[in-house]
């Protein structure tokens, strides 16, 4: 988990900074040390979390967190 905010330290935009998603399966407690992480790391001014769709998790499985923001590469 620290390894998603570390790639997003380095890849950030200021644009980035303002909103972030983070999509999780079935594990709350894992996105929401990420969203705290974020905050205070990095200033994030809004993080929403939300459950990954069923396709996605279909393939994914539980325990799955996935990071969504503005970044300088794909």
């Amino acid at each position: 988990l620290k390894a998603l905010v570390d790639k997003m330290e380095k890849t950030v935009t200021d644009e980035g900074r303002r909103l972030v998603f983070i999509s999780h399966g079935d594990c709350r407690k894992d996105a929401a040390a990420v969203a705290e992480m974020i905050r205070s790391r990095l200033g994030v001014r809004e993080v929403r979390l939300n459950h990954i769709g069923p396709v996605i998790g279909a393939h994914a499985g539980p325990g799955t967190v996935a990071l969504f923001y503005l970044g300088t590469q794909r």
